[in-house]
Parts: C-alpha cells; structure tokens; sequence
C-alpha cells in the first residue's frame, strides 16, 4: 500500500486531534475519528517516531546532564531517544499482556492506535516550547512547568485511552496509566545508573 499523499495524512492529522478532544471527554465517538486497519494502525507508529525526531533535535540537556555525557549533545540526544523508544515498546508490551489477562486482547489493537497518536500530538505539543527555549525566547522554568501540566494530563490521557480503547473498568484504565509513569521512571534509572 503506498503511503497516503500529504492531504490524507493532513487529514488524519485532524481527525486524530478531533479524536482526543472527544477522548478526553469520554465520548466513545473518539473511536470513529481513527483509522483502526492494519495500515492505520501501522501508520500510528509514524507520527510519534516523527514527533520523536524532532523532539530529540530540539532537546536541549541541562549542564549537569550534559556533564555526564562528557559535553556530547549528540550522545545524550541519541540516549534520551532511546529511552523514549524502549520505554513506549516495554509498555506496549506489558499492555498487551495486561489485556489479555483481563479479557480484553480483542481490543489491544484500538488502544495502540490511541495512544500512539496521542504520543504523537503530546509530543508535538511540546516542540514550540521547546524550539521557544533554545532561541531564549522562554525560561527554563516554563518547559519545566509544562512537563508537570504535561505528565497529570499524560496520565489523564492514558487513562482514557485504557477506558474508550480498551473498553477497561475505571480501576485498570487508571492502573494502565500508572504502569506507564512507572515504566518510563524505571527505565529513565536504569539508563541514568548505566551511564
């Protein structure tokens, strides 16, 4: 299948923005916003890879980080890709077995598409913050307050997606969410003790 031509994907990209919106509300008719075939759940993948790349660009380490990596941007860049990759395999992983556990594997499939793309839009909503701190245009304490406002409403997020993808009672969807905070501090010490 060939990739879909810049309209579509620019139309799917306002879908799945209409989709969050509707998501974060609770309103199942989120599910109708997403392309849930086997290609749109291939094409899931893409957005948050791509929101990925040029969030590692814009990443900017902090000195004492940095110091760690013997001044090598480059090096910590690629690390902090890493760990963001790993982080979302290893808990789409343990999803995947969390959901066949409860009985909802039939469903495992909608919920990587949701989070995918809100992987991809979260992110993206962090990179003119980011770009706004490299030129100066912004303190380090506005990215820093974002993250905060940005990882409550990340765990918001995953929580809904565990409830509308997933179709999980209210006590998995929000276990589903901190499984995820969990894995990515978890992975964030390991690669931190490692280095």
């Amino acid at each position: 299948m060939a990739p879909p031509l810049k309209g579509e994907a620019m139309n799917e990209v306002k879908a799945a923005l209409g989709g969050l919106g509707l998501l974060l509300r609770g309103d199942d008719r989120a599910l109708l916003n997403y392309d849930f075939s086997e290609g749109g759940f291939w094409r899931s993948f893409r957005w948050p890879l791509l929101a990925l790349l040029f969030y590692v660009v814009l990443m900017q380490p902090d000195a004492a980080e940095l110091a760690v990596w013997g001044d090598n941007t480059l090096g910590y860049a690629a690390a902090r890709g890493a760990e963001f990759l790993l982080a979302w395999f290893v808990y789409l992983l343990l999803m995947a077995g969390v959901s066949r556990a409860f009985g909802l594997g039939n469903r495992f499939a909608l919920f990587v598409v949701l989070y995918n793309w809100a992987q991809a839009i979260t992110t993206g909503a962090t990179l003119p913050l980011l770009a706004a701190t490299d030129l100066g245009l912004l303190g380090p304490g506005i990215l820093q307050g974002w993250s905060t406002a940005l990882l409550l409403a990340w765990l918001y997020i995953v929580a809904r997606i565990a409830r509308i993808g997933l179709g999980a009672a209210w006590s998995l969807a929000l276990a589903a969410a901190m499984l995820d905070l969990v894995v990515s501090i978890l992975l964030h010490r390991a690669i931190d003790s490692v280095l």
